[in-house]
């Protein structure tokens, strides 16, 4: 889909944004490639360039190779001098801040494990680590567009709070930004966790050449990002989606958010670990359980054996794949129903699930699915295995730069 840009100087800043989010994300590296894609005059096209590379942002490079006749383009790039992006990740089990350049490079990072935590004491915690990769970043001389936050959900974008997670130690309404902005001064940009890695699939990942999918974020939890036509589809409120919360059995399991026969109840991996222990006996946790089943399925059965597994705890534990699998892709194909997305981006912990399930998982949405059969959704693990959440909460940020907001 090419991009849109303007030659107009009241879209200036968006036209800046554009050009920056081409070469951040390399989908351009030449000045004619970026008047291409842009739709700006060459002349538009090269005095942001030169704004750009006079403020340190972006720097000239090697010489692109052409054949034929005329001058080799030279390359453009992130200069190591543009401002940096510090992003936070809030998550049940660990908070992390981090240093991030505008590619997205991790540079520097702080984490702590949450345990039995009160809104007092947790962001006591968080101002610590926030401190201490500041000062990493000024005894680096490092300047900062500002502070971007992905937090676990559900959370109101709009006001800048964590709402009532399930399994998240009470702590309810937490006022993370408000918090952040009176200590620290700085622009914030907070979302869910999932919209942020949802984010960055579009830009950096597997999601580049597509407009609608959704990110679904498997692990102790089921969390979702969902991109419509290039933006993540949010309510008037602020609200996000919670696709882990779809119903696929009224008089099923009791999930943790209070409801029953929610597809975290059945898919999470916390319910698997439990039922794979159930079935082998064995005290695993999920990614040995998952790595084990890969094997089991290339029957390579000596992993199995050196786990002390026998064939037949194998194939017990063969069958809550299954399980998860269906349960998962009853909940999915209401998801496409009611979408329509191009791709299903399967992340975090729910990276480690064997190729075959992944495949299956696939096969049996597209039977199902009310839309064309000719239209097939595509399910893929994440490009960024499961490091797409602590990564990708720049995005909350980097999306209001890619916008030009910041220029």
């Amino acid at each position: 889909m090419k991009a849109s840009g303007f030659n107009n100087t009241t879209l200036k800043q968006s036209n800046r944004g554009l050009i920056l989010r081409l070469i951040a994300t390399g989908e351009c590296e030449t000045r004619i490639e970026l008047a291409r894609k842009t739709g700006l005059s060459k002349m538009a096209a090269t005095n942001i360039i030169g704004e750009f590379i006079e403020a340190g942002i972006l720097e000239e490079g090697g010489k692109q190779r052409v054949t034929g006749k005329g001058r080799n383009p030279v390359i453009l790039s992130i200069a190591p001098t543009a401002p940096k992006i510090l992003a936070i990740h809030l998550y049940r089990d660990e908070w992390r801040v981090a240093l991030c350049d505008i590619t997205l490079k991790m540079l520097y990072n702080v984490a702590f494990p949450i345990n039995a935590e009160t809104s007092r004491n947790v962001m006591d915690h968080l101002y610590k680590a926030v401190d201490n990769v500041l000062d990493y970043a000024r005894s680096h001389k490092e300047k900062l567009f500002g502070i971007g936050i992905g937090s676990v959900g559900p959370v109101d974008v709009d006001r800048g709070k964590i709402l009532n997670p399930p399994n998240f130690f009470g702590i309810r309404d937490l006022p993370v930004v408000d918090l952040l902005k009176e200590r620290y001064q700085m622009p914030i940009s907070f979302d869910s966790q999932y919209n942020c890695a949802a984010l960055m699939e579009k830009y950096f990942g597997c999601c580049r050449d597509v407009e609608d999918f959704v990110f679904l974020g498997i692990s102790n939890g089921i969390g979702s990002g969902v991109v419509s036509n290039g933006k993540i589809l949010r309510n008037y409120f602020g609200m996000t989606s919670e696709i882990g919360h779809v119903c696929i059995d009224w008089h099923g399991r009791l999930c943790g958010c209070g409801n029953r026969g929610c597809i975290e109840a059945y898919a999470s991996t916390k319910v698997m670990e439990k039922d794979l222990r159930e079935a082998t006996g064995k005290d695993l946790n999920f990614a040995d359980f998952c790595r084990l089943e890969a094997e089991r399925l290339l029957e390579e059965g000596g992993a199995l054996a050196s786990a002390g597994i026998t064939k037949e705890q194998g194939e017990a534990a063969a069958k809550v794949f299954e399980q998860f699998t269906e349960s998962l892709a009853v909940g999915l194909t209401n998801v496409v129903n009611t979408l329509n997305p191009q791709k299903i981006i399967i992340g975090h912990q729910g990276y480690w699930v064997p190729d075959q399930y992944i495949a299956k998982l696939e096969q049996i949405v597209n039977e199902r699915k009310m839309t064309s059969k000719d239209q097939q959704v595509k399910v893929e693990k994440s490009y960024f295995e499961d490091m797409a959440q602590p990564h990708g909460c720049a995005c909350a940020l980097l999306t209001r730069v890619f916008d030009g907001e910041m220029f």
